[in-house]
């Protein structure tokens, strides 16, 4: 075989040593499916990432046992808070089974970045737009535009703050204060995500926040990424990560949705549990435990019951 490939006007490729998939998550973060629109929608852009979308593509990703390793490229200026947690969660519990890489591309803040922070590597341009680690939220306020036209609406609300949302109304004292303290709660969830990701202290990660927006390079600088480079790049950490050889060839897979739709799966530790739960469950409805129990003498110390006060004295 050796001398007949010497022959070939194209060599053969080498077998491939493992296959990487890649996933690209691409546009605004929005919560539902993913879409593209045919011209620029102001602030979201031509293509929305949405989390139902991205969450079908990771989970794809964590059944194909074939892979090993996946390359998740993102291309984002952020959006949605809570779409951009249901994408957090499911690459987090695809790196507890396989090394995941994240590529960025020319952008990839606020929430671009928060989904960037799973994987175990992550590898910027040195242009590429990131951070901005920071939160904001805005309502426009039309009472005045509706009452122009001669338009009036009446709402039916139970509860003081029900209609905190409303375009209809500013918010009061009291409502400014409630959206104040989501805020802070959101920035902190954000501040530790990167701090858990990167390995940084929380503490001393505020200079590096407050929607503060860094290039590539200077992000390397600060620790917010691994690595400068492209594509390539990124591949070849994944092997790293993936224990294949530097020179050994892989195959790259474009992950999509499946057809049928993949429920949440848990992560190892709870699918532990949940499988001791089980079997514990089916040796108390075989009665294998109550002859255990009935048939040896056994000392058992009950967990959490109080113990019993001494008035003897």
């Amino acid at each position: 075989f050796g001398q007949t490939e010497r022959l070939l006007k194209h060599h053969l490729a080498p077998a491939a040593a493992g296959r990487i998939g890649v996933i690209r998550l691409e546009g605004a973060i929005m919560p539902g499916r993913s879409r593209n629109f045919p011209m620029p929608l102001p602030l979201l852009g031509d293509n929305l990432i949405g989390s139902t979308t991205a969450q079908q593509q990771i989970r794809a990703a964590r059944r194909d046992t074939d892979l090993k390793a996946v390359v998740v490229y993102v291309d984002s200026p952020g959006g949605s808070a809570l779409a951009s947690d249901l994408i957090w969660r499911e690459l987090k519990l695809l790196d507890e089974e396989k090394p995941v890489v994240i590529y960025m591309g020319p952008v990839a803040a606020s929430g671009g970045y928060y989904i960037a922070t799973p994987g175990r590597k992550i590898v910027a341009q040195s242009a590429t737009l990131t951070g901005s680690i920071g939160v904001i939220v805005a309502k426009a306020v039309t009472q005045a535009l509706v009452a122009k036209v001669g338009a009036t609406t009446e709402v039916i609300r139970r509860g003081e703050n029900a209609g905190i949302y409303r375009s209809d109304e500013p918010w009061s004292p009291t409502q400014r204060a409630l959206v104040d303290e989501q805020l802070d709660y959101t920035y902190r969830a954000f501040k530790e995500r990167v701090a858990a990701g990167r390995g940084l202290d929380f503490d001393a990660l505020e200079p590096l926040c407050g929607g503060r927006v860094w290039t590539g390079q200077q992000a390397l600088e600060r620790g917010l990424v691994d690595a400068i480079g492209d594509f390539q790049t990124a591949v070849d950490l994944a092997k790293e990560l993936a224990g294949i050889r530097a020179d050994a060839r892989v195959e790259t897979v474009h992950i999509t949705p499946e057809k049928r739709t993949v429920l949440p799966m848990p992560g190892k530790e709870t699918l532990e549990e949940v499988q001791d739960a089980a079997a514990f469950t089916r040796e108390l409805l075989d009665g294998s435990l109550l002859k255990l129990l009935a048939t040896e003498q056994v000392w058992l110390l009950a967990d959490n019951v109080a113990a019993i006060p001494d008035t003897a004295n």
